[in-house]
């Protein structure tokens, strides 16, 4: 009865961390330790798509940060999101543009036109830059909580079977006609 009430128990903690998600809940970092880092290397789990070595558990935070940096930093939209978007007409007033001939305002006018056009350009970029990285964002958060919930199963496995097989032995050789 205990081990059934253990298992009904751990199946709620399991399932609660599988369906968590970057609104509801932020994983500290102690569990980040525990359920994505330690318990994993010592169970020889590894999160799908990466590989786990010795380092990564003692280098996990320093590698993400520097793996951000340098995803950022190659990114066409991260480089995008860089650009300042200030396209004031500065061009006409500062010396860029001679207005000598309408010819020539026409010229000015449509590069206005067209700066205004590229600031909107650059500014939905942005928009949808900021929103796919949010999106990555929430999705590695989900992505931790469902790998902590696959590490706590199958720690629970490992304690059920230990606990199964144990028990099985002591029930059976504690049997008084197999003791006689």
């Amino acid at each position: 009865m205990v081990m059934v009430a253990f298992s009904v128990v751990m199946t709620v903690v399991v399932l609660n961390y599988h369906h968590r998600n970057s609104d509801t809940h932020e994983m500290p970092q102690c569990i980040k330790s525990i359920f994505l880092v330690w318990l994993p290397w010592i169970l020889r789990m590894s999160r799908p798509g990466r590989k786990m070595r010795e380092k990564s558990v003692m280098f996990n935070n320093k590698m993400k940060e520097l793996e951000l940096k340098e995803r950022s930093s190659r990114s066409l939209l991260a480089n995008v999101l860089d650009i300042d978007d200030d396209f004031r007409p500065a061009y006409s007033t500062s010396g860029y543009f001679h207005v000598s001939s309408n010819d020539d305002s026409g010229a000015i006018h449509s590069c206005i036109a067209t700066q205004k056009e590229i600031s909107a350009i650059i500014r939905e970029l942005r928009y949808i830059t900021n929103h796919l990285r949010d999106d990555d964002d929430a999705n590695e958060i989900i992505a931790e909580w469902k790998f902590a919930a696959m590490v706590i199963d199958r720690v629970c496995l490992i304690m059920f079977t230990i606990f199964t097989v144990v028990s099985t032995f002591l029930c059976l050789f504690s049997a008084p006609h197999l003791s006689a």
